[in-house]
């Protein structure tokens, strides 16, 4: 996906939205843990009804990963987020990563903040662990978005019941 720091950035967050926001951190890559008395930030309410609120999920294919990464975004109406991104080839899981954290929609975007990676506390206050992007078309049932960086290409999430897990 890029480079390291670009790769992880759309992991952690990722944006995957909508998932479609990354792959999954490769297994010899470092976390940056939260130094010690760093405590989980406090999560800021969107205004209710916002339509980003809900579950996404994006499959899509990438050059260089053999199989497919599956997204699963779910931002809830307190603002916290929860990000499963796994790649998948047949029936075998290759890599999963889990994340949480906050998110916020200002003016035309979604900023997503990891905050735990796979259970651990992280060093949230690290840029590597936001991630932006533009909202190009938000309705009740699709998401289409991209990267806030120059050449991304958009993604389009499909909204699921609060139910769905990734199987």
């Amino acid at each position: 996906m890029f480079d390291r720091g670009v790769c992880r950035g759309l992991v952690l967050s990722c944006l995957g939205l909508l998932a479609a926001c990354g792959i999954p951190r490769p297994p010899d890559s470092a976390l940056i843990l939260a130094p010690d008395g760093l405590i989980e930030p406090v999560c800021v309410t969107p205004p209710a009804q916002h339509p980003l609120i809900g579950s996404w999920y994006v499959v899509r294919k990438q050059s260089g990963v053999a199989g497919e990464i599956q997204t699963l975004l779910t931002l809830s109406a307190d603002g916290k987020m929860r990000q499963q991104t796994r790649v998948k080839q047949g029936r075998n899981i290759r890599s999963e990563l889990r994340e949480t954290g906050c998110w916020d929609a200002p003016a035309g975007k979604l900023v997503a903040r990891v905050s735990r990676s796979n259970g651990e506390l992280v060093d949230y206050r690290d840029p590597v662990y936001t991630n932006t992007y533009i909202i190009e078309r938000n309705d009740s049932t699709r998401l289409t978005y991209r990267e806030d960086r120059p050449n991304s290409r958009p993604e389009v999430a499909q909204k699921v019941p609060p139910s769905f897990r990734l199987l």
